[in-house]
């Protein structure tokens, strides 16, 4: 049987890997991170909602209009910016700005933004587990749905798994379905050349300890990057898009410097150093706890950095967009567009450790 070792030896490189690796390391540079604005048409329906907006075509370009047309200098925040196929594939700008008529996707790249998509058509429920966990779906026809995004203009993908923390989950099962998933996303996504972010999220939903919450962490990391090894993915054109470390929804919050020494605990013990960046989501923190999470793990890597020798920067979605769609549901662009910004470069700061308050 040919052994792991002369397969992997033996395997061709990517036809895109000096693009990868130039891109992968580019979305962690320093004090830039992304902004997730890839919310499914499902998704975003309910944080429309939520402000008393309706969730309508109309509606959904209008918020992504002010976000990528905002003034300010986002570029010198914002590396890359994850999108939405009907906001990449179809959308223009029709707000009153110096951008107005052009195509979102020209808009990104213009302003020295790289470009991203998410591709997984979303999760669904796993058979035979007790209690119900979840896969991701989207692996049919997804090469070629890739290279159409990359002749787009996208030059990164995004693909979400999610683990359930309780007594009994994730279960084995779970972990080496969704590690398997992302592993063959990853190399599809590579080989259309896009930049994959594997993304699993461990969800804290139950009131688990953060102890209990980083042996999850664990578990999901170890057996995803041993199966993107099994499937040559190239780890210095991969992100990681990784959530904190932190306690259970219904279990008290954990402080900033626990949640990051946690954390680098889970990464240091899982994640190989060739992977250039590794940045998080906000899931269900705050735009004040993300932020000061985020710069709590930069203060610990410049203690040590040998203890992190990726970039440690942001993928925040709820965090950067919150609190301005609820100034734009109010009727103000220019302060909701303000209280975007703010927030990114804050999220800039932090991925220095160099934030030093500032969020309400």
């Amino acid at each position: 049987m040919t052994s792991l070792k002369v397969q992997l030896e033996s395997s061709p490189p990517f036809e895109h890997a000096a693009e990868l690796h130039k891109t992968a390391k580019a979305m962690g540079a320093p004090g830039k991170g992304l902004l997730a604005a890839d919310e499914s048409t499902g998704s975003i329906k309910k944080r429309l909602e939520k402000v008393g907006k309706e969730n309508t075509e109309d509606n959904r370009r209008e918020w992504r209009d002010l976000l990528f047309t905002a003034d300010g200098d986002i570029e010198k925040h914002i590396s890359g910016i994850i999108t939405f196929e009907e906001t990449l594939m179809n959308h223009s700008a029709q707000l009153e700005s110096k951008y107005k008529g052009k195509t979102f996707v020209d808009i990104i790249k213009s302003r020295g933004i790289i470009p991203g998509i998410k591709v997984d058509k979303g999760t669904v429920a796993l058979p035979r587990t007790n209690p119900e966990e979840t896969t991701t779906q989207g692996l049919d026809g997804l090469l070629d749905r890739c290279k159409q995004f990359y002749e787009r203009g996208a030059r990164f993908s995004k693909w979400r798994c999610t683990y359930i923390v309780s007594p009994t989950t994730p279960s084995a099962l779970a972990i080496e379905d969704n590690a398997e998933v992302l592993a063959r996303y990853a190399a599809i996504s590579q080989q259309a050349g896009l930049v994959p972010i594997v993304e699993p999220e461990v969800l804290m939903t139950h009131d688990q300890s953060i102890e209990r919450s980083l042996e999850a962490h664990i578990a999901a990391y170890s057996a995803l990057f041993n199966r993107l090894a099994l499937h040559k993915v190239d780890f210095q054109g991969l992100v990681l898009k990784a959530s904190m470390v932190v306690p259970g929804e219904k279990h008290s919050k954990g402080k900033a410097e626990q949640v990051a020494d946690a954390t680098l605990q889970c990464l240091s013990k899982t994640v190989p150093p060739s992977v250039p960046t590794i940045v998080f989501l906000s899931g269900g923190l705050s735009d004040k706890d993300s932020i000061e999470y985020l710069n709590a793990l930069n203060k610990l890597k410049q203690k040590d950095p040998s203890i992190a020798p990726w970039a440690l920067t942001f993928s925040y979605g709820r965090a950067l967009q919150g609190v301005a769609m609820q100034a734009w549901a109010d009727g103000s662009v220019q302060d909701s567009q303000k209280k975007w910004v703010d927030r990114a470069q804050w999220s800039g700061e932090a991925a220095e450790g160099k934030y030093n308050g500032g969020c309400p």
